[in-house]
């Protein structure tokens, strides 16, 4: 049964959709896990990253394969399904192995949709089965994979949230910066009201249409307190680390920053976390500073660990290779500890 597995933080610019698709390039290429990647943000980095320019160009023109907008189609037509008869990019079709469902930049435009159903959540059935949209889908693909991976964008609207209610786990990425500790304020709220108001209409809902409950139970989310739940966070350093016998250190001014983002973790997420992760396996790994490496792997549409001399790769760049991929290790194994080991 897939794992369904959201990256989110309410900063941008917080290497975010590159950690997202090496980490799940990794997953499948040396994890052995089979891998979908659906790209929920409206930008659709995640899929330009994953897609040379002329094969996306080719899906949203000719439709040879389905996009995110696809599967939301019956509901901008006016019913509460899904299309779940999607084909997505296959894993051998891109260097990352992994299976796509590309974003679209019309997948904006169902922000207002879904922002109307929440508000009539409470007493509409119809709107309560809109908003199950994600976890329907993610039913449908449960046998298929072993983790399916969301990118979605920064914002804290109603498209996110209904992918964070849709899925099992979220993990942030943060920006060692002070943007990213207040974020994590912003995250928390958000959430508390987003699982109160969901628990509160779907009870409603199910006293007052016992029946259309039991009729629609496989397109309902009965219990958002297994879902969503918070599995951990990364660091991103935007400043140079020096190397000691120790390993890699950050430097002081990184430390000052980065000592404060475990109490704030456990201080305004912890209420969400999955109950058997001890709080000091909350950090999977600090992201070391890519330099030249991101854009090397944007053009070459790769994951950074299987970049090569063809790529355009040379030099101390193998060394800062070699780094990453020693602690994307480090992450990927440590998100799998997290999410329950379930699928190890």
């Amino acid at each position: 049964m897939a794992i369904n597995i959201c990256f989110f933080n309410n900063k941008g610019g917080v290497g975010k959709t590159t950690l997202t698709c090496n980490v799940a390039s990794y997953l499948a290429i040396e994890l052995n896990k089979r891998v979908l990647l659906i790209d929920a943000d409206p930008q659709c980095n995640s899929t330009q990253y994953i897609l040379d320019l002329a094969t996306y160009e080719d899906i949203l023109n000719n439709k040879t394969y389905n996009t995110i907008l696809d599967i939301i189609n019956p509901i901008k037509g006016g019913t509460s399904d899904i299309n779940t008869s999607v084909e997505p990019v296959p894993s051998i079709a891109n260097r990352f192995n992994i299976d796509l469902i590309p974003g679209h930049p019309k997948f904006s435009l169902f922000e207002d949709k879904l922002g109307k159903s929440w508000l009539e959540m409470n007493n509409d059935i119809g709107s309560l089965r809109i908003m199950n949209w994600c976890y329907k889908l993610n039913k449908s693909f449960q046998d298929k994979y072993d983790i399916i991976v969301y990118d979605i964008g920064p914002s804290l609207g109603a498209i996110n949230r209904t992918v964070l209610i849709g899925c099992n786990y979220f993990i942030t990425p943060m920006g060692c910066d002070t943007f990213s500790i207040m974020g994590i304020s912003n995250i928390s709220e958000w959430l508390k009201n987003c699982i109160e108001l969901y628990s509160m209409n779907y009870n409603y809902i199910q006293r007052k249409e016992k029946d259309l409950v039991e009729e629609y139970a496989e397109q309902i989310l009965p219990n958002i307190d297994e879902q969503c739940r918070f599995a951990g966070y990364t660091v991103q350093q935007y400043i140079p680390t020096k190397t000691t016998k120790k390993g890699i250190r950050p430097t002081k001014a990184f430390e000052e920053i980065a000592k404060k983002i475990p109490d704030q973790i456990n201080s305004e997420l912890k209420f969400i976390k999955a109950p058997w992760i001890e709080d000091n396996q909350l950090n999977l790994g600090q992201v070391p500073h890519l330099f030249s490496l991101v854009p090397l792997a944007q053009a070459a549409n790769a994951p950074i660990f299987l970049l090569g001399s063809k790529d355009g790769i040379n030099g101390s760049q193998y060394s800062q290779q070699r780094t990453y991929v020693s602690i994307l290790h480090e992450i990927s194994c440590n998100l799998l500890s997290n999410i329950g080991g379930t699928i190890l």
